[in-house]
């Protein structure tokens, strides 16, 4: 079992980013299990970590992820000021928001206090 430090974690998710295919179902070898194998390899390799172990933490880091994305979505439906919404502080929520947040993006949000209604 590896010693997962803050240090390993964000590097981790660095690789991981790169890897696409893990990541995104839209990706088009996604499907294609030895194509998928080969890249947790490559992540493995130069992490000197099992795959089993990498893949145990993708599940732990993505659950809690979720969590966190979950959470803020709800204060920014809520209606909630631009104060109120929340900001999670979890060491690699940005990291993880930065190539995630947009496959989690469903809807398109529009600030009305910045639109300019033109009547005629």
């Amino acid at each position: 079992m590896a010693d997962w430090t803050n240090e390993i974690s964000i590097k981790f998710v660095e690789l991981y980013q790169t890897e696409e295919i893990l990541w995104n179902a839209k990706h088009r070898n996604h499907k294609d299990k030895a194509k998928m194998n080969d890249a947790w390899c490559r992540i493995s390799k130069i992490l000197n970590i099992p795959i089993e172990d990498l893949k145990n933490k993708k599940n732990s880091i993505m659950a809690t992820f979720r969590g966190h994305l979950r959470k803020k979505k709800a204060s920014i439906k809520s209606g909630a000021g631009q104060n109120d919404i929340y900001r999670p502080i979890w060491f690699l929520y940005d990291q993880m928001e930065s190539f995630l947040g947009k496959l989690n993006d469903c809807n398109v949000t529009l600030n009305t206090e910045e639109v300019n209604i033109i009547t005629s």
